[in-house]
């Protein structure tokens, strides 16, 4: 069964992208020399495409992977910015100059991830 999260991917932005350049689901299965029944269950989120086919849509249409990816990107970039907090909090129990150092790298990343919000 497909992950929720993967799921996103291929029925918000396989299928539209795959549809705004206008190309047929068979010719997009031909260039990725696999069966067009295969293609339809990666854009309908009942299989995880492999990354070839996300690879593939960003090559032909012109997505960005990170477009391509959103849904898995916000996951992925709200869980980095609660465990940098979570970490951040356990550092800064024992305060040394190489902890404060960690502790402060820590702070650029969630301020940067944080700045990317709606994406």
């Amino acid at each position: 069964m497909p992950s929720p999260v993967l799921t996103m991917i291929q029925n918000n932005n396989l299928k539209y992208y795959r549809e705004r350049g206008k190309m047929p689901q068979q010719d997009v299965a031909a260039l990725l020399a696999i069966p067009s029944p295969h293609l339809t269950r990666y854009e309908n989120g009942q299989r995880n495409p492999p990354p070839e086919v996300i690879l593939t849509y960003h090559i032909l249409f012109g997505a960005t992977l990170r477009e391509l990816l959103a849904p898995l990107f916000n996951k992925v970039r709200q869980d980095l910015v609660c465990r940098s907090q979570e970490l951040i909090k356990q550092l800064a129990v024992a305060q040394s100059p190489k902890r404060n150092s960690r502790i402060e790298y820590l702070r650029e990343i969630v301020n940067l991830l944080s700045g990317m919000e709606g994406v």
